[in-house]
């Protein structure tokens, strides 16, 4: 006949908790990471501080859309851990600075044919000329895009994937033109008619294959100053 102790370190037995939790896991599971939306953050400066970021693009912060859903996901770099916490406080203090900054980057290279994106049949004043800030001026998730009027960044707003697309066809067309970028920036190889075309951020991008695709949009920073490279000759 069993005795009570034995009774009870039964009862203590079936009580005790099975499978992954009885490890020590927490049965809650942690919220996953954010991911990146939009272009990434090729700025090479720190909109905090003013110093270049670090050689590893510095530290980084996805936004979470609070206090602006329109910038939920767009990706922000620091050169400190420091510098990132003064942006958490006060993000709308900085954001326009960045956009600044983007603005006065993307601008020189934005594509010279290009139209507004959204009214298509509405041309542009040239990107690099002295009238290039006479349009309507929209920084999208690290993303500058001209627009002819009022009524256009409403309409871009509604759906920002769908005007983009018709903005990256018009940087890859105006990059095959040019002859610039004639190199796979991940494997050397001469670029073909067969090559895959594509956006990072706003420059034009070739590789020889779909695999050296992959492998420039894992890093996009080194990928854009490789090409960028090439194309100074």
């Amino acid at each position: 006949m069993p005795t009570l102790a034995t009774l009870v370190a039964s009862m203590l037995l079936s009580l005790m908790p099975t499978g992954p939790a009885a490890s020590g896991d927490d049965p809650v599971k942690a919220a996953p990471a954010l991911q990146r939306v939009g272009a990434p953050y090729l700025l090479e400066v720190c909109v905090i501080s003013g110093r270049k970021l670090p050689a590893d693009g510095g530290k980084v912060l996805i936004h979470d859309g609070a206090g602006d859903e329109k910038q939920a996901g767009r990706e922000f770099r620091f050169c400190c851990n420091g510098c990132l916490g003064s942006f958490k406080k006060e993000p709308a203090k900085f954001i326009p600075k960045v956009d600044e900054l983007i603005i006065t980057q993307q601008l020189p290279r934005y594509p010279v044919n290009a139209t507004c994106p959204v009214m298509e049949d509405e041309a542009l004043p040239n990107p690099t000329g002295p009238e290039a800030r006479d349009c309507k001026l929209v920084v999208s998730r690290n993303r500058l895009v001209r627009l002819c009027c009022t009524r256009c960044i409403r309409r871009f707003s509604k759906d920002p994937v769908k005007y983009l697309a018709i903005l990256d066809a018009a940087v890859i067309a105006e990059a095959k033109a040019s002859g610039r970028i004639d190199t796979c920036p991940i494997s050397g190889k001469d670029l073909t008619e067969k090559a895959n075309w594509f956006v990072i951020g706003d420059q034009a991008v070739g590789t020889c294959c779909g695999g050296c695709q992959r492998r420039a949009e894992s890093d996009p920073r080194k990928t854009v100053a490789s090409v960028t490279k090439a194309m100074k000759g």
